[in-house]
């Protein structure tokens, strides 16, 4: 697939440009600063555009001359309780440039968008969210109200809910070994994979409890998290993803698994 990648010089795209590259895909990048880039990421890339990620009219532009058939947005910090950030104008232009661009290539374009932990749906009783117990990073409600009416039929989205994800290494690995990792990753729509009731059982708190306990279990490798991404894509668009349409949240596999 062709692919347009922004943010590709942050944590998690500067490992998405690698990982997809060796699951044979074209990536275009999108980038604010293209000096940034670095040599190995400029070889890497099938093309370098120069835009803002805020900018809709410009992702849509780079969508359509570059005859993209995915998008994945990366780009953008959450911000915490109480601060600002441009996140949700980020997600907003990407979103709506992505089902613009698909109106006009006649079919809807496959969209990762990375988003946060907090918004995957709590297990419990209550249909409440991870957020709801825990209210950080609060921005990516807003950016799941905005899309979650979106029918597949305008955009085959999906949010990958992160929790802390770090790097195996600070040398970003260009070879064919980028397009490996999500074999020890679980991962879970909507609801959290593999998810333990420890603590349920106290009354009142037992579910906040619960949820503070399990969350730091969530940490994941970003180059894992990078070749899960890639991997999804690898059938195109002949064949709809079963990630499509969801919240999607991923756990290392435990050595037992």
């Amino acid at each position: 697939m062709n692919v347009l990648l922004l943010g590709a010089t942050g944590n998690v795209g500067s490992r998405l440009l690698p990982a997809l590259k060796a699951h044979g895909h074209e990536v275009v990048l999108f980038v604010r600063s293209p000096a940034k880039l670095s040599k190995e990421a400029s070889a890497c890339a099938a093309a370098v555009v120069q835009g803002s990620a805020t900018d809709r009219e410009a992702i849509k532009y780079a969508i359509i001359s570059n005859d993209c058939d995915a998008v994945i947005n990366a780009a953008g910090l959450a911000p915490m309780l109480g601060q600002s950030g441009d996140l949700p104008t980020i997600f907003a232009a990407v979103m709506q440039a992505t089902i613009e661009a698909g109106e006009r290539r006649g079919r809807p374009l496959r969209c990762w968008f990375m988003s946060g932990f907090g918004i995957m749906d709590a297990p419990g009783k209550r249909k409440n969210m991870m957020i709801d117990y825990v209210p950080i990073f609060t921005i990516h409600r807003k950016n799941w109200d905005l899309i979650k009416n979106v029918q597949s039929s305008k955009l085959s989205w999906s949010l990958f809910c992160a929790n802390q994800m770090n790097p195996r290494s600070e040398v970003i690995d260009y070879s064919e070994r980028a397009g490996t990792g999500a074999e020890n990753l679980v991962a879970g729509a909507d609801f959290p994979p593999a998810w333990s009731k420890t603590f349920q059982w106290v009354p009142l708190v037992g579910t906040y409890l619960n949820i503070l306990a399990q969350m730091q279990k969530y940490f994941t490798p970003l180059e894992d998290v990078a070749d899960f991404i890639a991997r999804d894509l690898d059938s195109g668009l002949e064949s709809e993803s079963e990630l499509a349409g969801k919240r999607v949240a991923v756990k290392t596999k435990s050595k037992s698994a």
